[in-house]
């Protein structure tokens, strides 16, 4: 118990960060000390073998108090590059979103000349079947008939 004590009475540490967007820097303030002081508390606490259940309380306490400074730590990181991207990132989606206006806007003016493209071809081509038989077979006739009407084409039968 006297190690979770001493967790709970020295606080971990407060990690603060410089943010200076003039020549993009973020880094952790007095980082050297930050160091120093997470040193210190890992040597307060080495890891010990548990041979009981008191310690094995001890070791899940420090453990939880490892565990959420991290989590602080990294929710810290997060929060501070969103805070300090955030206008930069609006900025690429600005400059993205207006280009990708652009580029959609193309797309159908392209979609649609290809469209009237097809339509115009499928009006000036002439469609013209000339078959010629060796002999009459109503079968033969009745399928190039259909086939002729189908597909809107003249059918010339010799």
């Amino acid at each position: 118990m006297e190690v979770t004590q001493v967790m709970e009475e020295k606080e971990m540490f407060e990690l603060e960060t410089i943010s200076d967007k003039e020549t993009h820097v973020l880094c952790v303030k007095d980082y050297d000390v930050q160091l120093a002081k997470v040193q210190e508390i890992l040597e307060d606490h080495p890891v010990f073998k548990i041979t009981n259940d008191e310690e094995k309380k001890q070791a899940k306490a420090i453990r939880a108090s490892f565990n959420k400074a991290v989590k602080a730590i990294d929710r810290r990181r997060i929060d501070d590059i969103a805070d300090f991207t955030s206008s930069f990132t609006e900025q690429c989606k600005t400059l993205a979103g207006l280009l990708d206006e652009r580029q959609k806007a193309f797309g159908e003016e392209i979609n649609a000349y290809e469209e009237s493209q097809k339509a115009v071809a499928n009006e000036t081509v002439v469609k013209k079947i000339t078959a010629t038989l060796k002999y009459t077979d109503p079968k033969i006739t009745d399928k190039l008939i259909k086939f002729a009407q189908t597909n809107n084409c003249e059918l010339v039968i010799k």
